[in-house]
């Protein structure tokens, strides 16, 4: 029994001592790239006489598209409202509506015609926003 007590202990001894000399190295995992996509966004504004054509909008996203661009959003831009207006108010001489007995008279105690000319209102510009993920490796501009 003593005999192999005394080989067991060699044994284990010699598998310490060489355990010892090799460097455990631990499995490496490669770096794994970021799955995160980076974008990168670009607004596009289109003068009003341009947004008014079909062609002309398709052009610009088919030459978008050519570079790698995506459409996110389009929308109109707002127009400034026309603030002067040409017409004629046309009031009876004498106050004639339910309110005519008001001193002074009100809005209401006259009947009327209103007739106001304006200018007709051309749509305005229109914007398209556009995202494109960028290539690996590039820094934002």
């Amino acid at each position: 029994m003593l005999p192999r007590m005394l080989a067991g202990s060699l044994l284990l001894s010699a598998f310490t001592l060489i355990g010892s000399l090799i460097p455990f190295q631990a499995p490496q995992t490669p770096e794994k790239p970021s799955t995160t996509p980076k974008w990168e966004y670009k607004a596009v504004k289109l003068e009003a006489k341009q947004c008014l054509y079909e062609d002309q909008v398709t052009t610009a996203l088919n030459t978008a598209g050519t570079e790698g661009w995506e459409l996110v959003s389009y929308e109109r831009l707002p127009v400034a409202f026309a603030s002067d207006a040409q017409g004629a108010l046309l009031i009876r001489p004498a106050a004639t509506g339910p309110g005519r007995d008001n001193t002074p008279p009100t809005a209401d105690s006259f009947q009327g015609t209103i007739t106001m000319k304006m200018p007709q209102i051309q749509p305005g510009p229109c914007r398209l926003l556009l995202k494109r993920q960028q290539p690996a490796g590039n820094k934002s501009r």
